[in-house]
């Protein structure tokens, strides 16, 4: 492994405290890719300090501007910058198996025994947990990368307005880009660049094997998806495939954007699901940990049993996370420049904007519930002032939904 490429750290960091730790974070992973986010900041950044804030303000940056699951991406950036690409494998496998493994049994009970969902209630706390965990993490975001600057504020600010104002990914796009040209013209980070010797080695070493392997395979996904090629195979297996790994690379947003595509291709085009099922597969994907786009697995199980459904996860995790990895490194060569240095100035007050917002959005869908409030600001104020774990955090949320569902049964 290139040892320019991995981010020097206070302790060494195994592939098995990633295991354990993307593990744990992945069994209590309800809420959105921006919850998942802010636990990786409470415990890999605030208790373990196994990376500094930076490198997740990167990792969120580079994966919003990419196609595929936001979190899982950025999972794998982490992965990557600690233990290289085997790092982001363990990372990404750990953090997906606790759904993966929810998703199996879901599917096999409801193809088995037409299991309904009418359990979401179980989740009614959760919610408000997600959304502490969420605002205490944009309340660190902002006193590291925008207090102090007036021009960042006003960038934050605007973030934040617009995106809880209006409506479509095409909004986080602009703004994000917006973010980054205004680093790059006012310079938010600064003149001065790192010494050209911090990336001597990777200067040579641009297109490694892993790397162009990378881009022609994401190359020939994509020339297959939008040629349809999945129409014209026969095979089961590979039709699934060409399918989930061309939405994998075809669409932005995260997994709530894509879920009308999904939608359309899955529903109305190959007339592989039918509108009910469909649904079902995205309820269910709301009841177990991880991103929604574990779904595709659902789709899988009921096109071709467990086969179809792990063919189904990997080609939607494995092509975007490639993608990831493969800018990644471009990345890594570059960050020390000071224009890349100015870009990310600017787009990091956007991704606090974007943090904030996501938080208010999350509340707004919720009922009017003073306890779930409460449940909201004690988290804010327990993972800010005494660093709590947010597994014991989503842990006691779990548990008051349970009592909740019990006493009103």
């Amino acid at each position: 492994m290139n040892k320019t490429l991995t981010l020097p750290t206070p302790a060494t960091t195994s592939y098995g405290y990633l295991w354990r730790t993307f593990l744990r974070l992945g069994a209590v992973s309800f809420g959105g890719y921006m919850a998942l986010v802010a636990m990786i900041q409470r415990q890999l950044v605030e208790k373990d300090k196994a990376i500094p804030a930076e490198v997740l303000a990167e990792g969120i940056s580079i994966a919003s501007l990419l196609p595929g699951p936001v979190a899982v991406n950025v999972v794998a950036y982490i992965g990557y910058r600690l233990r290289g690409r085997t790092g982001a494998a363990v990372a990404v496998i750990a953090v997906l198996l606790p759904a993966v493994m929810a998703m199996l049994l879901l599917s096999w009970a409801y193809f088995r025994f037409a299991f309904a969902t009418h359990y979401d209630h179980l989740l009614r706390y959760t919610a408000g947990t997600v959304a502490g965990l969420i605002i205490s993490t944009a309340w660190q975001f902002y006193q590291k990368d925008v207090k102090g600057s007036y021009v960042k504020l006003f960038i934050c600010v605007a973030a934040f307005a617009a995106l809880v104002l209006l409506k479509g990914y095409l909004v986080t796009i602009i703004l994000l880009m917006a973010g980054g040209l205004a680093g790059g013209l006012l310079q938010l980070h600064g003149r001065k660049t790192a010494p050209a010797a911090d990336i001597t080695e990777t200067n040579t070493r641009r297109f490694d094997t892993p790397t162009l392997l990378s881009i022609l395979t994401l190359s020939a996904i994509t020339l297959a998806y939008f040629a349809n090629a999945a129409r014209y195979c026969q095979q089961l297996y590979a039709r699934i495939a060409l399918v989930f790994s061309g939405i994998s690379l075809s669409l932005f947003g995260g997994g709530y954007v894509m879920v009308p595509i999904m939608q359309s291709v899955l529903v109305h085009e190959l007339h592989w699901v039918n509108d009910q099922t469909f649904l079902d597969g995205i309820a269910f994907s709301q009841l177990t940990p991880g991103p929604i786009l574990v779904s595709s697995l659902f789709y899988g199980f009921k096109l071709a049993g467990i086969g179809g459904a792990l063919v189904a996860l990997v080609a939607t995790f494995l092509p975007s996370c490639m993608l990831m990895l493969t800018v990644s490194r471009f990345y890594a060569i570059h960050q020390h420049q000071g224009v890349i240095k100015n870009i990310l100035a600017g787009i990091k007050p956007v991704v606090t904007g974007m943090m904030l917002a996501s938080a208010v959005k999350l509340l707004q869908v919720l009922p009017a519930d003073p306890l779930l409030i409460g449940v909201c600001a004690i988290t804010f104020f327990l993972a800010l002032r005494y660093k709590i774990s947010p597994v014991y955090l989503l842990a006691g949320a779990l548990l008051l939904g349970i009592v909740f569902t019990v006493l009103t049964f």
